[in-house]
């Protein structure tokens, strides 16, 4: 299937060389940058062996991946369960019954308009003084849940959308009721076009997990933190290390996304 251009037709000769002399005069100014960084870094001894010591130490590099086992563990939770909610909110999103169709919208708008830090501290600081006594890692899934449910509906109902009018009107001339046709003709096909977007959404979770700190929640962020604690001159070089892993991660989710997006588009 041929890409759609919505947005800008493709360029010229003359756009092309344009293009290619901005992006050469882009990489030149991120590696002047990069260069710049580094060299003053190097000059306030950031590259010291005793500034990376501590992470010869194998005790370090398992309590980082535990760190790190812990955010997985809670993007993983935390997809499943926003992707399961998502869907009955777009299906209301998308409900001819004007009050459903309204219940939907003030979810989406209240969930996404709260920023994610209060309504985690809302979660684990209001809920136990009501006697709700729950591990910190209930709190932090509950509301990425809660956030990107919401999120993730909107993503749902432009892919059903995307699914042409007659799919769903075939489906009922041949006597199948809205239930059905949604279920096993509009469904699959939307679920399949927005993947990718999902994909994407599922990325933003493992990032967002990272303000499980404040509660404290030890994931890898956290973790990260405590190693700097035990040793102090190596604050930078353990934010470093920590950002290489979400990093890792963000690029494996990354690959699958384009490789799902090019099966789709292939299709």
């Amino acid at each position: 299937m041929n890409e759609t251009r919505l947005l800008y037709e493709p360029p010229g000769p003359i756009g092309i060389v344009r293009n290619r002399w901005y992006a050469v005069g882009g990489g030149a100014f991120v590696v002047a940058l990069s260069s710049s960084v580094l060299y003053r870094l190097y000059q306030r001894g950031q590259f010291d062996h005793d500034r990376w010591a501590v992470f010869l130490n194998t005790q370090v590099w398992s309590f980082l991946l535990t760190g790190l086992e812990a955010t997985l563990l809670v993007a993983a939770i935390s997809g499943i369960l926003s992707f399961a909610f998502s869907i009955p909110i777009a299906l209301m999103r998308v409900s001819d019954q004007p009050i459903v169709k309204k219940i939907a919208e003030v979810f989406i708008s209240a969930f996404r308009a709260v920023p994610l830090l209060l309504l985690i501290l809302f979660m684990a600081v209001l809920l136990p003084t009501i006697g709700v006594a729950w591990p910190a890692i209930a709190f932090l899934v509950i509301a990425l849940t809660l956030h990107h449910s919401a999120l993730m509906a909107e993503i749902v109902r432009a892919g059903i959308l995307s699914v042409p009018r007659g799919q769903g009107e075939a489906a009922l001339s041949i006597g199948m009721s809205q239930v059905k046709s949604m279920h096993y003709i509009i469904l699959p096909q939307a679920i399949r076009r927005m993947m990718p977007a999902l994909i994407g959404q599922l990325l933003a979770i493992v990032q967002d997990t990272s303000l499980g700190y404040i509660i404290p929640y030890n994931e890898l962020l956290r973790c990260s933190q405590l190693i700097s604690t035990y040793a102090p001159q190596s604050l930078l070089q353990a934010a470093f290390v920590s950002t290489l892993l979400y990093g890792l991660v963000s690029v494996i989710l990354m690959i699958v996304q384009f490789r799902v997006r090019s099966r789709v588009q292939g299709s």
